[in-house]
């Protein structure tokens, strides 16, 4: 598996249409990259939870 820490991207892009093209694109995966980035850290946090309840000692 391989994890990009940083990563940077410069595109020239010319012309108006172009350009808007691109921003809705852009901005159509990025906000689905993100909700699987949020979707997977509460199914972390939700197994990490799950995991706990059978190490608790009866009473707590």
């Amino acid at each position: 598996m391989v994890t990009i820490q940083n990563l940077e991207v410069q595109f020239d892009v010319e012309g108006s249409d172009e350009e808007q093209m691109f921003l809705e694109m852009f901005n159509r995966y990025i906000d689905e990259w993100n909700r699987r980035r949020e979707d997977q850290a509460q199914v972390r946090k939700a197994m990490m939870r799950d995991r706990g309840l059978g190490d608790r000692i009866d009473g707590e």
